[in-house]
């Protein structure tokens, strides 16, 4: 398997395997708070503030390019993923079941938030660096993988730890996922000079492996620009030197490293602002299934725990399959028109489950969602990875901060069209899912698409 292959490599064996455990944590943190706040409150309103107040800083900190460029090492990742950990250590010993304790909460919910929203986007632009530039699709989806892992494993054993620990201790499990996470890093920062060479101020240089052209020199004597990831060129011909000037304004320097105006990137890449958008209604339509598919399952097949949790594992299965079988699907289709149709597909799943008959339909459509969601993430991920370092962190940056603001507008909004009829609710959900991610297909075909800014940076 081509999973395997890749993990020869120590430097993305440590990391895939750090942040599986990292990503498992994350899973085990979010559990925990919402019970915890809803063992001691009662509260629905009260878990949706905290789930909003972690969502928070992705919203904000998704602005500021100059802030997340400041990151983009590993030894610097090495760091926050250390404060993380301090974080989630912290929360066993400042939590009560009273106001203050609640405050408590809520400010190192809000700090995890504001780390893992540096971190998260400046890993995924990293993770390229480590691979050749034909296995960048594989490498995104093996980290894919680590999600899926986490969503099967994390559902299995949570029952089990709550029978040896208490939900608060499951805090302090969290921080030492964080702190494995964080040595991993700063390893790879000493074992690595990706992440922590200043970069070279021409945007047209061609990647690197460890800081260097891949094989000592430049492959063939070619000239800057003429080596690209995946075999792309940046389109340079007669207006080359117009087109540098072009690429040199897209970006500003910082603590030795590039920031990316994302206005600028975007309107050159239309089909990538299209995807991002598509994206983003995705995450504002799935908040259906996550606040109503408990009372859709009730009100219409009389089921309880035990038929919401075969739901929720049906789900993962698929993604684990799908993300299994993502990396050997042929690439007949335009990146773009993959990821429109599999979040049609999505759409339409998720409004079947609005008219579902029974507990098997329901299940073969939660493996169906299962088995697209790693086909939308690879696809995108992969193809941001094609950009430079600098460009890509400010793409991930900014898909990063549209999913965020629409999932927390769904959360917001749609609960109350779930209570007045959850199955419409999916229907109408799904619906407006798949409407609007042929619209971006329409939209891409009619977009044009200009060269991949491939800046280098650190």
């Amino acid at each position: 398997m081509r999973h395997i292959r890749l993990l020869r490599s120590r430097a993305v064996r440590v990391l895939w395997l750090s942040m599986t455990l990292s990503v498992l944590g994350d899973r085990l943190y979010g559990l925990a708070a919402m019970w915890v706040v809803y063992a001691a409150t009662g509260s629905s309103s009260l878990m949706g503030l905290v789930a909003a107040v972690e969502s928070l800083p992705y919203i904000v900190l998704g602005g500021s390019a100059t802030v997340m460029a400041r990151f983009s090492r590993w030894r610097r990742l090495a760091w926050v993923d250390a404060g993380r950990a301090a974080a989630a250590a912290g929360v066993p010993l400042l939590w009560s079941p009273d106001l203050p304790g609640f405050v408590a909460m809520l400010v190192l919910v809000l700090l995890l938030g504001a780390l893992s929203a540096v971190f998260e986007p400046n890993l995924g632009a990293l993770i390229p660096q480590l691979v050749e530039p034909d296995e960048v699709a594989q490498v995104s989806c093996l980290f894919d993988l680590t999600a899926r892992v986490a969503a099967v494993i994390g559902q299995g054993c949570v029952g089990v730890l709550l029978q040896l620990v208490s939900e608060i201790q499951l805090f302090a499990i969290d921080g030492f996922t964080f702190v494995i996470s964080a040595l991993a890093l700063g390893w790879l920062g000493r074992h690595t000079s990706l992440g922590r060479r200043a970069p070279d101020t021409d945007p047209t240089r061609g990647p690197r492996d460890g800081g260097v052209w891949k094989g000592g020199a430049r492959p063939g004597g070619a000239r800057p620009g003429d080596a690209r990831p995946g075999g792309a060129r940046d389109g340079r011909d007669g207006e080359g030197k117009a087109r540098d000037g072009r690429a040199r304004d897209e970006w500003a320097s910082t603590d030795g490293l590039q920031v990316v105006r994302a206005r600028i990137v975007l309107r050159a890449h239309r089909r990538v602002s299209v995807a991002i958008a598509v994206h983003g209604v995705a995450l504002f339509a799935a908040a259906v299934s996550t606040v109503g598919l408990p009372p859709l399952l009730v009100s219409r097949f009389g089921q309880g725990a035990a038929g919401y949790g075969l739901a929720l594992a049906a789900t993962a299965a698929g993604g684990l399959a799908g993300n299994l079988l993502t990396g050997h699907l042929p690439h007949r289709w335009p990146w773009l028109t993959t990821y429109c149709v599999a979040w049609t597909g999505a759409g339409l799943s998720l409004a079947g489950l609005g008219v579902a008959d029974s507990m098997a339909a329901v299940i073969g459509l939660c493996v169906l969602s299962g088995l697209l969601f790693p086909v939308c993430a690879v696809t995108l991920r992969t193809h941001l990875s094609r950009f430079g370092p600098a460009a890509r962190l400010r793409l991930l940056t900014v898909d990063q901060t549209a999913v965020r603001a629409a999932g927390t507008v769904g959360m917001l909004l749609l609960p109350f069209a779930v209570d007045a009829a959850p199955a419409e609710a999916f229907v109408g959900a799904g619906a407006l899912l798949s409407a609007l991610a042929l619209l971006g297909w329409w939209v891409g075909r009619r977009a044009g698409e200009g060269p991949l800014v491939m800046t280098d940076a650190a």
